[in-house]
């Protein structure tokens, strides 16, 4: 699929449909006399609106990707753009950890401890008082939302 038809297929079935809803919500918004329930509605659809805005990017950029790689083409300018097709690094894979460090023991470097923040928390909380350590500030709250059943 061609980058038209993949921008022409996501909107018309994914962008549109989350940018009305979010409309719909600011209509309810101004008209109602409590507007909190209109701006979780516009919030959802927001919510929305940016997933499927990140898919079209994506696909958008799955799309360019094999337009470059079936032409050949490893650099373009698209308006103010320059854009460069480019390829990852080869990770290092590890096949046999014990000939690995046989042959490099350099490599591997000692892990310092690790202080078990979980269970710190859990005996703070129930009002132990451990040296070097204290409950920190509350942070501030966020609204929850999620759908009905």
């Amino acid at each position: 699929m061609n980058t038209l038809d993949i921008a022409n297929r996501a909107y018309a079935e994914d962008i549109k449909p989350a940018f009305d809803s979010m409309i719909d919500a600011i209509k309810k918004m101004r008209t109602a006399n409590d507007p909190d329930t209109g701006a979780i509605l516009c919030i959802e659809a927001l919510d929305l609106l940016a997933k499927n805005a990140k898919a079209m990017s994506d696909d958008l950029r799955a799309g360019v990707l094999q337009s470059c790689d079936e032409s050949g083409t490893i650099s373009f300018e698209a308006g103010p753009y320059l854009v460069t097709r480019t390829r990852p690094d080869l990770p290092a894979m590890v096949t046999d950890e014990a000939a690995l460090r046989a042959a490099l023991p350099a490599l591997f470097s000692p892990q310092p401890d690790k202080l078990n923040r979980t269970e710190l928390t859990k005996r703070l909380r129930r009002g132990e008082t451990i040296p070097g350590a204290t409950l920190g500030a509350a942070p501030v709250g966020t609204i929850q939302i999620r759908t009905r059943k």
